[in-house]
């Protein structure tokens, strides 16, 4: 039994000594004189599935590597590229609202302009809305110049009055309150009557019109200066509807307000004329 294991260790040393004799002679050959240059291309077909077996698991891990290195940086590249938008977008709202701010500002710098009387300018700081109440705030008090009463306007219109003064601070009652009248009269007939504030910021109704009365959609309504607060010229509304109903002696008229009762930023204040001060 021993003796038959070693003859067979002996034979297979002895086939691995010759393959190795006949691999180095092949080699010499073929490097020598190019014996196998004829073959050598026949014999890559065979050896080239075994190459692609032995690449296959470097290519994968590779492939791999490349895809979530890639998906990893794009994903990394859309999260910047939003955050870039969002700051774009933030920036263009702000340029938009710098741009209508400064056309108010211009329109309200022409409107001074027309103003006859002595101005007072001063910004919105605080807007008070409720059931029962319209005011807003602003940073001109009595050290200013402000007073109880003051009309109050923007740059299109009668906007309100001040109702209460401190040292740096006035609040103004705006013109849709239900309890704030403004005498009117109509630009195109002279018509003359009350407009009073409804509570509802884009509604005004005026008051005791008569049926008969030359009065239509679109008709502008100024200040008529009655009530020695409010100076004659200044436009308070729009005519927005006229209605009948039947058995009643007055129109139902609706008006809307001209002066931006929620949007204005900068308003002026108007100083009354000497004349009617007392």
């Amino acid at each position: 039994m021993n003796n038959s294991l070693l003859f067979s260790g002996k034979v297979s040393g002895s086939r691995f000594t010759v393959l190795i004799i006949l691999s180095l002679a092949m080699i010499v050959a073929d490097v020598r004189y190019s014996a196998f240059a004829q073959v050598r291309p026949y014999l890559t077909l065979l050896v080239a599935p075994i190459q692609v077996v032995v690449n296959t698991p470097q290519k994968s891990l590779n492939w791999a590597a490349d895809h979530l290195g890639s998906r990893e940086g794009l994903v990394s590249e859309n999260q910047s590229l939003q955050s870039e938008i969002l700051l774009l977008r933030s920036q263009q709202q702000r340029f938009e609202s710098l741009k209508a701010e400064n056309m108010r500002l211009r329109e309200l710098l022409d409107a001074s302009q027309r103003v006859d009387e002595k101005i007072v300018m001063a910004e919105v700081i605080g807007f008070d809305q409720n059931a029962y109440s319209h005011r807003l705030m602003i940073d001109k008090g009595f050290s200013s110049g402000a007073y109880v009463g003051q009309p109050v306007l923007d740059a299109t219109g009668v906007l309100g009055q001040v109702v209460e003064t401190s040292a740096y601070s006035s609040r103004v009652l705006l013109i849709a309150d239900a309890s704030h009248f403004v005498p009117v009269q109509l630009s195109r007939t002279g018509l003359r009557s009350i407009l009073k504030g409804t509570g509802d910021l884009k509604r005004l109704e005026l008051m005791s019109v008569p049926r008969t009365a030359d009065i239509k959609k679109g008709d502008v309504l100024t200040t008529s200066g009655l009530d020695k607060r409010f100076p004659s010229g200044y436009p308070v509304g729009v005519v927005r509807s006229v209605s009948y109903t039947q058995g009643k002696a007055y129109a139902d008229i609706a008006v809307v307000p001209l002066a931006q009762l929620t949007r204005s930023r900068h308003v002026m204040l108007i100083d009354k004329p000497k004349a009617v001060t007392e």
